[in-house]
């Protein structure tokens, strides 16, 4: 069994916080508005892997007891998109609520139907959730389980994404290094443990270092998943160039540096493109368009200007001195990836071994990190650029899922050239398992394996690399769960605190796979703890001073 674990994307208080949030009873109770209060669970669901819509996966009750000692924590304002059709149908919403009420929304998506068109149907039968009103409301309220308060904020004109963050931000410190004793939910007993615990915000490397030898505590470091959060107002539209640019000094002036932040998430964010990341059904109620695989906002290089901002960096590509906030690839269009590879990684990464050994200890190379991914088997970007109107539920690349979400091999060799990391996702569609379908739970661990050698072989298989270069690539994976994030997670690891259970199958698999990929020079238990937890720590260790900076 693993010593430890760590999680390069997780959202630890996703699930309480919006749960809690716009309940002014819970916001003003001290002993419920924190990090620590647990959630009465859906246990069938929780043990069936179902979308964790009525279940915590990673709340820190769950990451005490399933021995998580670090995790990198991911604040993510819900994007308007989820509650908002295109603007084209928004003034739909009365005639279509009378069609469907009188059924003729009904005949209407039955003679579709008769016709051969089931997503036809399907678009005609749903049309009245395509638009903002009561009907979608209660679609939110039942599909996302929060409060009827909660719903009306998100869908209101005074819902903002950079006051939602800082009003998690808080919720996250108010426990910040407090000792706790909490009863978890245990789904193989459907009852609950107690379990004692603390979680420390990491604020600097003594810190990071500090929790790291306690051993017992969660060290957290600080993520932001989409840009949105600093540049889209609560009007929907981007704000102007210099509230975006004061944001991001503002982010790299808290107390507890923002290590990394997923530039785009799924929705137009006004900075670069995004990959399509919705399944075909959400698609016939939700409008992913806007911006959808293009690249960076060309206008006054704005995007380009954002990417270089974060990383402290001048029109030159030279180091400022100051804070980094790294930047995760994941999400961002392959279109996207490629701009920010040709103009910003490859020359600062080029010029890297010029520098003094003080210089890179300070500021390694510029990481590509993949936070919570999954391959596609597609060689190169160009590919998914070319595919990306063929996506859709069953644009598989046996046995990956090739979206332009998900990553080439081309991507692979830039984590692996630029020493960045890759965070294996534990949702079940991304990793190639498509929508509705069901898996034995023995095929999972097999599953999970094809992820992980499909990365490795990227690697293993270029014959222009040594056997020395190679083998570096099992440094470069870890766990990146991509839990509370809303997913469908695999059933057999639906929660933290099934991170044993995957190790344990992971050992076994590498035993049966030893002959293979240099595993048995390195070692089966290794390979277990480097992918566990020694990955993401060596990670943090190298890049936390060029976040903290001074």
């Amino acid at each position: 069994m693993a010593r430890q674990f760590a999680d390069l994307h997780c959202h630890p208080t996703m699930f309480g916080f919006h749960r809690l949030r716009n309940d002014p009873e819970a916001e003003a109770d001290p002993d419920r508005f924190h990090p620590w209060h647990v959630h009465e669970p859906n246990f069938e669901h929780m043990r069936r892997g179902k979308r964790a819509a009525q279940y915590s996966q990673c709340c820190f009750p769950q990451l005490a007891h399933s021995d998580t000692r670090l995790v990198f924590a991911s604040i993510t304002p819900i994007e308007r998109g989820f509650f908002q059709g295109s603007d084209e149908e928004v003034g739909n919403f009365v005639p279509e609520l009378l069609e469907l009420v009188s059924g003729v929304t009904i005949a209407k998506s039955a003679a579709k139907l008769v016709r051969g068109k089931p997503f036809a149907a399907a678009r005609e039968l749903l049309g009245v959730a395509r638009n903002r009103g009561p009907v979608r409301a209660l679609i939110h309220r039942t599909f996302l389980k929060y409060g009827k308060q909660r719903v009306e904020h998100l869908l209101s004109r005074d819902y903002d994404y950079w006051e939602e963050f800082e009003r998690e931000y808080d919720f996250l410190r108010r426990r910040n290094g407090d000792k706790e004793r909490v009863e978890v939910p245990i789904p193989s007993e459907e009852g609950r443990r107690e379990v004692d615990g603390c979680y420390h915000l990491v604020d600097g490397p003594d810190t990071f270092e500090s929790v790291a030898r306690q051993g017992d505590d969660v060290a957290v470091l600080l993520s932001i998943e989409g840009g949105h959060v600093f540049s889209i107002g609560p009007d929907g539209r981007r704000v102007d160039e210099a509230t975006i640019f004061e944001r991001i000094r503002r982010l790299k002036d808290l107390e507890h540096p923002v290590f990394y932040l997923t530039l785009a998430h799924h929705f137009d964010n006004g900075i670069c493109g995004h990959a399509r990341s919705l399944i075909d059904l959400a698609n016939l109620v939700m409008d992913q368009r806007p911006r959808m695989h293009e690249g960076f906002e060309p206008d006054g290089d704005l995007g380009l200007r954002v990417v270089r901002e974060l990383l402290d960096l001048d029109d030159a590509l030279q180091d400022r001195g100051g804070r980094r906030i790294l930047i995760d690839t994941r999400h961002m269009s392959p279109r996207t990836r490629q701009q920010y590879y040709n103009e910003v990684v490859r020359p600062y990464n080029a010029r890297h071994a010029d520098k003094s050994a003080r210089e890179r200890r300070r500021f390694p190379k510029i990481p590509v990190i993949s936070s919570h991914s999954a391959h596609t088997g597609v060689r190169h970007l160009s590919e998914l650029v070319a595919n990306a109107e063929h996506e859709n539920d069953h644009w598989h690349r046996n046995p990956f899922y090739a979206w332009g979400l998900n990553t080439a091999d081309e991507d692979v060799r830039m984590v692996h050239q630029s020493e960045g990391l890759y965070g294996v996702s534990f949702d079940q569609r991304i990793v190639g398992v498509p929508p509705f379908q069901k898996v034995p739970e023995h095929q999972w661990p097999h599953i999970m394996l094809n992820q992980i050698f499909g990365v490795v072989d990227v690697i293993m298989d270029d014959d222009r690399l040594s056997p020395a270069s190679k083998r570096t690539i099992w440094d470069r994976i870890c766990i990146g769960s991509d839990f509370d994030g809303m997913i469908d997670p695999v059933s057999r690891y639906s929660t933290a605190v099934d991170f044993r259970t995957f190790a344990d199958d992971l050992r076994r698999l590498f035993r049966k796979y030893r002959h293979t990929r240099m595993i048995e020079q390195i070692g089966v238990d290794e390979l277990v703890e480097k992918i566990a937890w020694k990955n993401a720590y060596a990670f943090a260790r190298r890049h936390l001073p060029s976040v903290v900076g001074g």
